[in-house]
């Protein structure tokens, strides 16, 4: 059997078909295709290369089918979507963008897989020089990034005046442009575009589309895999750690401590998240009749285009950083409004100064919107962090957040709650069978990853009463309050095996309230007495 050529590592295809089409697009220019070339890809799609003999050069963009992250319909409307969505914008300003040659959303064609051939962008990545803070190779200097950001402030000042009546996806039919179902992330990554019951748009509001998101947000938590989001026990992030050594050490950590009972899809995991949903239902309410007052000035059309996922992996710059074709630091938001309010005095020279000082406005109060889109999408590792922000900027001013939750945890309708998705719970034989499979090994990390579990009073809440502020609420050493049910991973990791390594007997002393900690009531005998000495040994418990 003749060895499988590296052009179709993704998906097999018509290389003479696709050649013959891109030469019909061209009158006749002769082009090839390389089979030896390997594809270029990213989460979702796959590039290759074709070369026209008089040096032009396009691209073949196709989904990727391997990830099992989106259904084959899924990505067929994608892919229609993000063709009308280039060619609207190619056609109505001057933003860089590829030209869309054709495109094919369905399978059914004589290429022999859905595709797009678009023009290919000049320069290079920007992410091939614009490094995160801390990293090892040269970044670009500041001028640079300001000037970039200036230009991205532009560009999103053209797409806010590309305005449509209705928020959804854009699709193309025979020229004409329209709004259909919304194809966000939020709607349809993690098996989301297989919920039933959940409202898709278009949505002719702020409150219904933030809504329909929300809807989907609920039914992830209850019935769809969490992944690695756990809402009080986040998964630890590189720069709250003093060197990558003990970033790792946290994080393998951090894995046997959600494998301990399987915290992340467990019914109280579940269940936090879903408190999570219904107050941001609740704020939203509030947060859209602000929004719909700003707006009022674009009453026919208040729904604007806008990039989904601006970041440095899909920018293209030019040598002298152009961009050529389409997480700002905060001492960038400034260029960045500059080049928005410049081109907004470019784009509507003969509008009056309030309608513009209302569009930079908006822009201003854009950062809640932007965080309820990342919570609403799990497209963060800070779910916390991230509902906490959006609590202090539009939640309730007289209701602390971690009051706010333990009253949640001890109603009767979140116990209720609870019990009911306690149903799907794996039994405590399944729990301990994969505790066994992932933690036999070493006895030490399953010893203190069960007992961090006690400690964090994981099982104690969604009772009647709630849960009390232990000891372990005491003031750290970095003045800050926390409480026995938030954090409890990090708080026991970052102020001690985490970052002071050396430094076990502060946690144990701040953990470990009772002495020796071996029973949880109703969950039987945590601790062997071999494991218990593993456990005090590391954490250094006094007696």
């Amino acid at each position: 059997m003749p060895e499988r050529a590296n052009i179709f590592q993704y998906a097999e295809f018509d290389i003479d078909a696709l050649c013959l089409l891109a030469s019909s697009l061209r009158e006749g220019q002769q082009c090839s295709c390389d089979p030896g070339q390997i594809p270029k890809s990213g989460s979702f799609n796959w590039v290759v290369k074709i070369l026209f003999d008089d040096g032009v050069e396009w691209v073949l963009r196709c989904p990727r089918q391997d990830y099992g992250y989106l259904s084959e319909d899924t990505s067929a409307l994608l892919l229609a979507s993000e063709a009308a969505t280039l060619r609207y914008i190619k056609a109505n300003s001057t933003i860089p963008v590829p030209e869309v040659l054709a495109y094919s959303a369905s399978k059914d064609n004589e290429v022999g897989i859905p595709y797009m051939l678009q023009s290919i962008a000049n320069g290079s990545p920007l992410e091939d020089t614009w490094k995160n803070p801390g990293a090892d190779e040269p970044n670009i200097t500041h001028a640079d990034k300001v000037k970039i950001v200036t230009q991205l402030g532009a560009i999103t000042c053209q797409l806010s005046q590309l305005r449509f009546p209705q928020a959804g996806s854009l699709f193309e039919s025979d020229g004409d442009f329209s709004v259909r179902t919304c194809l966000s992330r939020g709607m349809v990554l993690n098996e989301r575009d297989e919920l039933e019951d959940v409202p898709r748009g278009p949505f002719t509001s702020e409150h219904g589309f933030f809504q329909g998101h929300l809807s989907a947000f609920l039914q992830h938590a209850k019935y769809l895999p969490l992944g690695y989001h756990c809402l009080f026990a986040p998964i630890p992030t590189s720069t709250d750690y003093k060197d990558p050594a003990h970033h790792r050490m946290a994080v393998d950590w951090w894995n046997d401590f959600v494998a301990v009972q399987s915290k992340i899809d467990s019914s109280h995991n579940r269940t936090d998240y879903v408190i999570v949903g219904e107050a941001l239902l609740e704020m939203v309410t509030k947060w859209t009749s602000m929004l719909s007052e700003s707006l009022s000035i674009h009453d026919q059309q208040p729904f604007a285009l806008h990039h989904p996922d601006l970041s440095v992996n899909n920018i293209f710059v030019d040598k002298d950083f152009n961009i050529t074709q389409d997480e700002l630091d905060q001492a960038l938001l400034i260029p960045f409004e500059a080049g928005f309010r410049k081109a907004l005095k470019a784009c509507n020279p003969s509008s009056d100064s309030h309608a513009k000082d209302n569009l930079t406005e908006i822009l201003g109060r854009s950062r809640p919107v932007w965080l309820l889109s990342r919570i609403m999408s799990f497209d963060s590792t800070a779910d916390y962090t991230l509902f906490k922000s959006i609590w202090d900027s539009v939640g309730p001013p007289e209701q602390d957040l971690p009051e706010h939750l333990r009253s949640m945890q001890a109603s009767d309708k979140y116990i209720a709650l609870r019990a009911d998705l306690a149903e799907d719970d794996p039994t405590d034989s399944q729990v301990a069978a994969e505790e066994a499979e992932y933690l036999s090994k070493d006895v030490q990390k399953r010893a203190i990853a069960r007992k961090l579990t006690l400690v964090s009073d994981w099982s104690s809440r969604y009772r009647k009463g709630g849960v009390e502020k232990a000891s372990l609420g005491e003031q750290d050493r970095c003045g800050r309050q926390e409480d026995s049910t938030l954090y409890a991973f990090e708080y026991g990791f970052k102020n001690g095996l985490g970052c002071c390594p050396n430094d076990h007997a502060y946690v144990g002393r701040t953990f470990m309230t009772g002495g020796r900690l071996t029973e949880s009531p109703g969950q039987g005998t945590l601790f062997t007495s071999t494991e218990q000495r593993k456990a005090d040994s590391a954490f250094g418990v006094m007696r």
